[in-house]
């Protein structure tokens, strides 16, 4: 009997962990939750789309302000890439005597890979942390329940607006980033390189189609709308005051960068299966 009373904890010293089994257990079952509360958001997020009414006017103003966010960065951070593949892909193109070509393996990287890539990985640290951001510090404060109360759908002015933004400027950046992407590798290939302009034009106008530019926008486009789906979730979903705002929008990019990745890969397996 002696042994089967609970002996009191020492002053100082915390209870034992929970098993093992009980953590994953509570770990995958919050995980599952968090999975089911997703597809009933995509539900509501479909449903707001197809019927009204819709706030065109906080869609431009959010486009807007994304664009002003996004364009520099993402400028920045794809133009050095056209610029790295020339120099390194010319030296080995040297070796075989086939450094007119390199604009074909440039234009086939910026305009499939590296473009919609890179710039959806700003948009998710630029807009994505941004909206959530929004979104969540306006549940902490109220404001959610506010709209609800004012028998305004949350889901429709606050999360739609972001979504089609996202989608949206996606494209559009991703655009901008092909030019500059083409022409820091023309200026590190032609002027700095010696590589033949005829040449240099030549090959990359015989490379690159029409399916190349539209595999990149359709791209960007998904990553656009993946980027303002879990913005708008992981808004909706704050709470625990400011460090819970900050710990929404951290975990909106970190979230949106795995699924860019992913999807990414996704898509090249399969346009490379069907021979696009």
């Amino acid at each position: 009997m002696v042994g089967l009373v609970a002996r009191p904890q020492p002053p100082g010293t915390s209870a034992p962990p929970p098993p093992r089994s009980a953590a994953a257990r509570g770990g995958l079952g919050g995980a599952f939750a968090a999975a089911v509360a997703f597809v009933g958001y995509l539900g509501q997020v479909a449903r707001a789309l197809v019927s009204g009414p819709t706030y065109h006017g906080e869609t431009i103003r959010l486009m807007a302000v994304l664009v002003q966010r996004c364009l520099l960065p993402v400028g920045l951070a794809v133009a050095p890439v056209g610029a790295v593949i020339s120099l390194q892909g010319l030296e080995i193109f040297r070796l075989f005597g086939l450094e007119r070509m390199l604009s074909s393996l440039l234009g086939t990287a910026v305009f499939r890979e590296y473009s919609p890539a890179l710039s959806a990985v700003m948009v998710a640290a630029q807009a994505g942390s941004s909206i959530a951001a929004r979104i969540g510090t306006m549940k902490v404060r109220g404001q959610i329940d506010a709209l609800a109360v004012m028998s305004v759908d949350p889901i429709r002015y606050v999360v739609v607006p972001g979504v089609i933004a996202c989608t949206l400027v996606g494209p559009m950046l991703s655009i901008i980033t092909n030019v500059l992407g083409i022409a820091s590798g023309w200026l590190f290939a032609v002027p700095l390189g010696g590589v033949d302009h005829g040449a240099f034009m030549e090959h990359l106008t015989a490379q690159i189609t029409p399916a190349d530019l539209w595999v990149g926008l359709g791209k960007t486009t998904l990553f656009g709308l993946g980027v303002g789906l879990i913005a708008g979730f992981m808004g909706l979903r704050t709470t625990g005051g400011a460090a819970g705002v900050g710990r929404a929008a951290n975990d909106t990019v970190v979230q949106t960068i795995i699924l860019i990745l992913v999807v990414d890969y996704l898509v090249g397996l399969a346009l490379l299966g069907a021979g696009v």
